[in-house]
């Protein structure tokens, strides 16, 4: 198993879902009792449940292969 997930390494999947999305929603990282959250628009919108640094990290990665997805979708 790898090693712990940082908090600026979250940061660093926000700032890459933000450039992979081109902006349109402002993501980033909530913290709140020691557990992270991915919300959009200054927080106005949960884009996540609150999960441990490593489960946030895996459902922002998720969530960009979807992303990635949809739009070759059309």
């Amino acid at each position: 198993m790898a090693g712990r997930v940082t908090k600026s390494e979250l940061e660093g999947l926000a700032a890459s879902l933000n450039e992979y999305t081109k902006g349109r929603h402002r993501f980033e990282i909530e913290w709140a009792y020691g557990s992270p959250r991915l919300v959009a628009n200054g927080g106005s919108a949960d884009v996540s449940p609150r999960l441990t640094s490593r489960e946030l990290a895996q459902w922002i990665r998720a969530f960009m292969a979807g992303y990635d997805l949809a739009k070759k979708r059309g």
